[in-house]
């Protein structure tokens, strides 16, 4: 698909260059139109590390002497 893409934007460029007026005006269509494709938002599934520790049980055993 690209490389037809690349070759119909070679032929429009040639034409427009002769003076061709329509191909003028496509090129600069399809120039105006253009635009970055946005980056998906990627989104985490289940919790985070934050909930998940806090979803953990309390200790239940001793505690130690921690120097």
């Amino acid at each position: 698909m690209s490389r037809i893409s690349e070759q119909l934007a070679d032929l429009l460029e040639g034409k427009a260059l002769e003076g061709d007026l329509a191909s003028t005006k496509v090129l600069f269509g399809l120039a105006e139109r253009k635009q970055p494709i946005p980056a998906p938002v990627k989104r985490r599934r289940g919790l985070s590390p934050a909930q998940r520790l806090a979803a953990e049980p309390k200790w239940q055993g001793e505690e130690e002497d921690g120097d």
